[in-house]
C-alpha cells in the first residue's frame, strides 16, 4: 500500500499557527507590520517581544518545549503577513528580551544545558570569514521524475539519499497484487538538483563573557563559539558587546584525531542578538575601602 502523506497541518500544528496569526494580528504588530519593516531586504529579522508570547493560547510553553516547530510555523504565518502586504523579504522571528530566568553566564556552561535556549551576555574576542552551508538538498527520480527535499545538518555530512521512495512504494504495493510483474526498476536512479538546494549565510564569533575579563579567564585564550546565520552575517566586530539568546548545541573537537573520537565541545546557536550587554553588571570598588588602604 502506497504511504499516504497528509495534506495539512496536524490539530497541534494548526492550533500553533492560529497563535501566531492572532499575535500578529494584535494592533502593536500590525501596526510594525504595517511601517514595512525591512522591505527590500533579502531576509529580516522580525522581532517578537518574549513576554508577548504568553498572551496567545500558550506559545510561549510552546515555544519552550518545541523551539523549532513553533518557529517553523510562526515563520509561515509571517511570511504570509509580508506577502499579503507585496513585500518579497524573507522575514525570520527573533524572539528578544528573555526572562531573568534564562540569563546565564558563559563560563558555566556544560553539557547538561545542552539543547536549552538561554541568553548571554558577550564580548566578541573574533570573526571567521562569511561562509555558506547547504541547510536543505533537492533530490529527483530520473526514473518517475518525483521530487523531495533533505533538511541538512550544519557542519555534518550531508544525508545520503538511497532511494526513491515513490517508486519503492510501487514496488511494495505490487508484491501484493494478485499478479505482480515480473521486473521493476531498481529505485535508486536518483540525482541533486543542485541548481534548487538552499543555501544559508553563516558566521562564527568568538566570544567571552565580562566576567571571563575580569577574573582573567579569557588571558588564558579560553573562548566560546557563537553561529550566527542569515541578517546577522557580517554585522559585528571585535570589541562588541552583545547579548546572545542562542541554543546550547555541542560539536566534535576540532583537529580531532581520529573520526569517531566521542569528545565534543560546547557551542552556541544563535537564535537572536540584541546590542549591549542586559545582564552583567559592573563592580564597583567601594572608594572608601580603597582610601584606607592607601
Amino acid at each position: 500500500m502506497k504511504r499516504k502523506t497528509p495534506t495539512e497541518p496536524d490539530e497541534d500544528s494548526q492550533s500553533t499557527l492560529e497563535s501566531w496569526r492572532l499575535l500578529f494580528e494584535s494592533d502593536v504588530y500590525k501596526n510594525d507590520l504595517d511601517a514595512l519593516p525591512g522591505n527590500g531586504d533579502p531576509v529580516f529579522g522580525f522581532e517578537v517581544e518574549w513576554d508577548d508570547l504568553a498572551e496567545y493560547d500558550g506559545l510561549q510553553v510552546k515555544f519552550s518545549e518545541n523551539m523549532s516547530s513553533t518557529l517553523f510555523c510562526g515563520n509561515q504565518v509571517l511570511k504570509e503577513q509580508y506577502t499579503d502586504r507585496n513585500m518579497s523579504t524573507r522575514p525570520v522571528i527573533r524572539v528578544i528580551n528573555l526572562p531573568d530566568n534564562r540569563a546565564y553566564e558563559v563560563s558555566e556552561l556544560r553539557m547538561r544545558d545542552r539543547t536549552r535556549l538561554l541568553t548571554f551576555d558577550g564580548v566578541v574576542v573574533s570573526t571567521s570569514p562569511i561562509i555558506g552551508w547547504l541547510k536543505t538538498s533537492v533530490h529527483k527520480c530520473n526514473d518517475c521524475d518525483s521530487k523531495w527535499s533533505v533538511e541538512e545538518r550544519l557542519a555534518r555530512p550531508r544525508e545520503k539519499v538511497k532511494y526513491c521512495r515513490t517508486c519503492l512504494d510501487i514496488i511494495l504495493s505490487n508484491m501484493d497484487a494478485k499478479k505482480p510483474k515480473s521486473y521493476h526498476k531498481e529505485p535508486t536512479d536518483i540525482s541533486m538538483v543542485a541548481e534548487e538546494n538552499y543555501y544559508e549565510d553563516v558566521q562564527y564569533l568568538e566570544i567571552v563573557s565580562p566576567l571571563m575579563l575580569e577574573n582573567g579567564m579569557a588571558e588564558n585564550g579560553e573562548s566560546f563559539q557563537v553561529v550566527v546565520f542569515d541578517e546577522y552575517v557580517g554585522q559585528y566586530a571585535k570589541g562588541d558587546c552583545l547579548t546572545i539568546n542562542a541554543v546550547v548545541a555541542v560539536d566534535p573537537l576540532i583537529n580531532r584525531d581520529f573520526i569517531r573520537d566521542t569528545r565534543r565541545m560546547i557551542f552556541l546557536r544563535a537564535h537572536s542578538v540584541e546590542e549591549g550587554l542586559s545582564n552583567h553588571v559592573e563592580v564597583e570598588e567601594d572608594s572608601s575601602e580603597e582610601e584606607s588602604l592607601s
